[in-house]
């Protein structure tokens, strides 16, 4: 039932090279194609060159009839173009794979999300059997951080599951002058952070629902700088009480009493670091 394509692609290392990659999946008549998405090797090809791994990067279609999903798996080529809204971006899209898209079944839900990441985190909301057989697994294995040496990049914070695997950016503050600005603070702060987000993210928050009210009422009683996300607010706050803690309550003391209140909740999935191999 999957539909492929072939693709033209350059390596960092120069190659230029052509190969497949899924432009259409059927949840249930492709739980191999599934298992990849989840996992991260989905639309992965290998460099014939230098062996670099790399991903194509393309949109799909990801089709769950068991659930009644349609969800448009965009591309950074299928980024909204202009004041195109999201009924004018699924006309785009269908206008590719019309055949393979009606298949004589109803859609039923028709998204639109960016990414891979974006995706698990609406099939953790949307597929029961996935959230029954992937929660607990995510909740329990260790979580990684991952802080490039050198300044390359803030890093991540790995988490996986039983076959979900993913990888969440670590964000330092938007203040040139903020507690991240002394290179001695930045990696005490990437910890922090990661430590944070480790407890409150979109795929698996150790906050119930009460907390997770409560956390919302905070955010509008003493809203952030700037636009953040619910998880990066509260991971960005956590890292600032950790590290810059006697600012951060004379500005945010609502914020400040509510992570107090928490500081004494278990976590189980621990945070472990982890250094960078080579690439591939």
């Amino acid at each position: 039932m999957a539909l492929k394509t072939e693709y033209d692609i350059r390596c960092s290392c120069g190659a230029a090279f052509t190969a497949e990659a899924c432009e259409y999946l059927l949840a249930e008549h492709d739980p191999g194609l599934k298992d990849a998405i989840l996992s991260g090797e989905f639309n992965r090809v290998r460099c014939p060159s230098c062996g670099h791994g790399l991903a194509v990067g393309n949109s799909y279609l990801y089709r769950d009839e068991t659930n009644r999903l349609s969800v448009w798996v965009c591309g950074r080529e299928d980024l909204p173009k202009g004041k195109e809204g999201r009924k004018e971006l699924i006309e785009r899209l269908r206008s590719r794979l019309e055949c393979h898209y009606t298949d004589g079944a109803e859609p039923g839900k028709e998204l639109v999300v960016f990414g891979r990441e974006a995706l698990i985190e609406l099939l953790l909301k949307e597929d029961p059997a996935l959230r029954r057989n992937e929660a607990g697994h995510l909740k329990r294995n260790p979580a990684f951080r991952l802080i490039p040496e050198g300044g390359n990049g803030p890093g991540f914070l790995l988490l996986q599951g039983r076959k979900i695997r993913v990888a969440i950016p670590l964000h330092l503050p938007g203040d040139p002058d903020g507690p991240a600005a002394d290179p001695g603070n930045r990696r005490k702060w990437l910890k922090a952070y990661s430590d944070g987000m480790n407890i409150h993210n979109p795929y698996s928050s150790f906050l119930d629902r009460r907390r997770i009210s409560g956390w919302d009422r905070v955010r509008k009683e003493e809203p952030p700088g700037g636009l953040k996300g619910e998880f990066e607010d509260f991971a960005e706050s956590w890292a600032r009480s950790r590290v810059d803690a006697r600012r951060f309550r004379a500005r945010y003391p609502e914020r400040a009493k509510f992570l107090d209140r928490l500081s004494e909740m278990d976590v189980p999935r621990k945070v472990r670091p982890l250094r960078a191999g080579p690439r591939g």
